[in-house]
């Protein structure tokens, strides 16, 4: 079974994307809206060697979620989660995915996390490179206790960030782009809690260079923020960037 839905997803992965699965509002790059964090702050942490800078949190408004990345000797990672039922202590960390044969150690983006409060499922997204690289998505149907094997969203050798959201059957993956010459930020959309995901969509627009992807979904709205980035390398400013979606 698992061989069945890795390969279904792997040809919906290389399949392009579709401009009609999104109806878009204009770009704003003024009075944008606030930003929500990608993390979850003010909770106590779980206990993290190494890699502390990877951590991120999410809460599902009764129980928080940790992910991070753990490197292996051979500057490999695991990719490890916990969970703090009902405000007690952290969890043992249970692996999420150890197929990573990359050697970057800590030199990568941090996982992106999501909690469900609808489904109760922890959605996971993130780079590493088993072989080659690519962004990969694996979710937990039972609060964090165990995932499903991971399936690609795409496959590209730059490390690129990544956000996830979810409002009960439907999941947003948030990614740069990593095959764009031009940075640019794109989604992979799911009305199957994540067992399948049906649509790939250009999100940014085609001429700033976009980065560090923020997705909210609540219903059939999306929400989208990034950072547009100079295209001289010496300016270091960027601009927040918003955008909304209706999806089809």
């Amino acid at each position: 079974m698992r061989r069945s839905i890795y390969a279904i997803v792997l040809v919906a992965a290389t399949s392009g994307c579709s401009e009609s699965a999104v109806t878009w509002s204009d770009v704003v790059h003024t009075d944008v809206p606030q930003q929500p964090s990608e993390s979850i702050r003010g909770l106590p942490a779980p206990a993290v060697s190494r890699c502390e800078v990877t951590l991120r949190i999410a809460t599902d408004g009764e129980s928080a979620f940790a992910a991070w990345f753990a490197v292996r000797r051979d500057s490999s990672v695991l990719l490890l989660t916990a969970r703090s039922m009902n405000g007690a202590e952290w969890s043992k960390p249970v692996v999420a995915d150890s197929t990573d044969r990359g050697t970057r150690g800590c030199g990568r983006p941090p996982p992106a996390i999501a909690a469900d409060p609808s489904s109760r499922y922890v959605h996971l997204a993130y780079f590493i490179e088993p072989a080659g690289g690519g962004v990969f998505f694996a979710h937990s149907m039972d609060s964090g206790a165990t995932f499903h094997s991971a399936v690609p969203i795409v496959f590209g050798n730059n490390p690129v960030r990544t956000s996830v959201a979810s409002n009960g059957e439907r999941v947003v993956v948030a990614y740069e782009d990593p095959n764009s010459r031009q940075p640019m930020i794109a989604l992979a959309l799911s009305k199957t809690m994540g067992h399948l995901f049906e649509k790939r969509v250009a999100a940014s627009t085609e001429y700033g260079r976009a980065r560090q992807p923020v997705v909210r979904v609540t219903g059939d709205s999306i929400r989208l923020w990034w950072s547009e980035y100079s295209e001289n390398p010496a300016v270091s400013a960027t601009r927040p960037m918003y955008r909304a979606g209706l999806w089809k």
